[in-house]
């Protein structure tokens, strides 16, 4: 008989409490190492100061709201610590969502149908692990 092996971290998931609508179908994307322009436009998610965002711009010229941990700003100009993409996730009530990543008040989470993206943690509940 063989065993199946347990996952050392269980699966996060979440239910859609609150329909998200996706505001910025064009987003800002990155890659680690990559230069971005930064503004001065600074915003404390939901009003908490560990979860600051920035107004960027990438080298396509899209713009978006940027976790300011994911990059190393040098003046008006900023490194990429780590790959980003501000792609959104719409969602309606009652959806079950997985989550892969967490930041500033958001949670990365692929859906049903296999896509990804970001929704505000205070549109989801999370659900205990299976």
């Amino acid at each position: 008989m063989t065993s199946t092996p347990t996952p050392s971290t269980p699966e996060r998931r979440c239910q859609v409490v609150r329909e998200y609508t996706t505001e910025f179908p064009d987003p800002i994307t990155f890659q680690t190492g990559e230069e971005i322009s930064v503004s001065e436009q600074i915003s404390n998610w939901n009003d908490n100061p560990a979860w600051r965002w920035v107004w960027c711009t990438d080298a396509r010229g899209k713009s978006g709201w940027t976790p300011s941990i994911f990059f190393e700003a040098r003046g008006q100009t900023a490194i990429a610590l780590r790959d980003y993409a501000a792609t959104e996730l719409s969602a309606s009530v009652g959806e079950t969502l997985s989550i892969t990543d967490a930041y500033g008040g958001w949670f990365w989470c692929i859906n049903q149908h296999g896509q990804h993206g970001w929704i505000p943690q205070d549109h989801v509940a999370e659900l205990q692990p299976m």
